[in-house]
């Protein structure tokens, strides 16, 4: 394995698109590349969110958002980092792509923004596959939830210490 990230500008739509995901979930994902990209463009707080792709091999395998103050979700707690639409392609699921995938994000935390020791997320009820991934790289229930965009989610926490040593 030869799993690294890069930092996407936010005109590197191209390079996320074709990735193959199953219908549901690209749900889960945040739906449509075209429509995340589209939100990443509007967002008032350009450089809080950092879109990044997932590479293996010199392949493109996945991609996810790290949100930062003042583009925090409501539900998030001060001085954390968020992550969102974590997708990795179909055809690397299954691989332990994902698991080797989620600590990276959290060292680029720890590397670029050295206050935060926290990493949180939402994953809506439905998602087992990915409720099982982030539980088994450390991260736990708060014990909040909302009404998402297609159901119930449910808020993680990691402490990025923990993310580090167990995924």
């Amino acid at each position: 394995m030869d799993l690294q990230i890069r930092e996407l500008l936010l005109s590197d739509e191209h390079l996320v698109s074709a990735l193959g995901l199953d219908p549901g979930q690209k749900e889960f994902s945040g739906g449509p590349t075209t429509e995340l990209f589209d939100c990443l463009r509007s967002s008032p707080h350009p450089s809080a969110v950092h879109p990044f792709i997932v590479i293996n091999h010199a392949s493109t395998i996945g991609f996810f958002v790290l949100r930062e103050a003042p583009a925090l979700p409501a539900w998030a707690m001060p001085d954390v980092m968020t992550l969102h639409n974590f997708r990795i392609g179909a055809h690397f699921q299954r691989q332990g792509l994902g698991s080797a995938a989620v600590p990276k994000a959290a060292q680029w935390v720890s590397d670029n923004r050295p206050g935060i020791s926290r990493l949180m997320l939402s994953v809506n009820t439905q998602n087992k596959p990915a409720d099982a991934l982030y539980q088994s790289c450390g991260f736990s229930f708060t014990g909040a939830s909302f009404e998402g965009r297609i159901g119930r989610e449910r808020i993680m926490a990691g402490e990025i210490a923990t993310i580090l040593a167990q995924c």
